[in-house]
């Protein structure tokens, strides 16, 4: 169900394949980076050197700076920057882009991970993969190739607060990256938040129940959606 009025968008698709709205595409490539140390807040951290403050910071740390066109083709392996922090932040579906919030009874946000291993998703555990409906969900568990062939957990989450970001960690004098990793870095650490260069919101999942039937999760969801238009 993908009306106009409803909050399941409709899914984009690239040669027969659905592309998840927090995928990046190839003409989304991320550029240089002009960062620097800059003066602010309680002292010296990263920014960049032509910093606008409401574009380039968030949960006052700054944040790679990426395109957003959605032109080309899709790189499956690639996260984008921007759409993971708006769906993040904002509970959008990671497959459609639609809000999630509104969509259950019970307020309730469905989150759908990988599990290779048949493991639940479990109270406290941190995400950096955005909510989910349940109709993308199946989709998803359908279509996306690590999920059909690895296995996949699924849970309703009552609570999503915030804990911090992900990115590459710079030296404070040098500004060298210390890690190809990303580094996970809470709000907490007033140290090392302030040298991070962020490409991920993460959060934290609290008031957990596992799923594991998600055709009737999809059923109940279009049932609330159409009640409410």
């Amino acid at each position: 169900m993908t009306t106009a009025t409803s909050p399941i968008r409709p899914v984009r698709y690239w040669n027969g394949r659905p592309v998840p709205f927090i995928t990046a595409w190839t003409k989304e490539a991320t550029p240089p980076q002009p960062i620097d140390v800059i003066k602010g807040h309680g002292g010296d951290g990263l920014g960049f050197r032509d910093e606008v403050a409401h574009i380039d910071r968030h949960y006052g740390v700054p944040w790679v700076r990426m395109p957003a066109v959605r032109g080309g083709r899709p790189d499956f392996v690639v996260v984008h920057a921007l759409r993971q922090r708006m769906a993040m932040s904002r509970l959008l579906c990671q497959v459609c882009g639609g809000p999630t919030v509104g969509t259950r009874a019970d307020d309730r946000t469905l989150f759908l991970a990988g599990s290779s291993g048949g493991r639940p998703i479990t109270a406290g555990e941190r995400t950096m993969s955005p909510p989910v409906h349940a109709v993308c969900a199946r989709l998803a568990v359908q279509e996306c190739p690590p999920l059909r062939d690895r296995g996949w957990a699924a849970a309703l989450v009552g609570y999503t607060p915030v804990w911090g970001v992900a990115g590459p960690v710079f030296h404070p004098h040098t500004l060298e990256q210390l890690t190809n990793d990303l580094c996970h870095v809470p709000f907490s650490d007033t140290r090392r938040i302030r040298w991070v260069l962020a490409t991920r919101l993460v959060i934290t999942l609290e008031d957990v129940t596992p799923v594991t039937d998600l055709d009737a999760l999809a059923d109940e969801e279009t049932a609330v959606i159409r009640a409410v238009r």
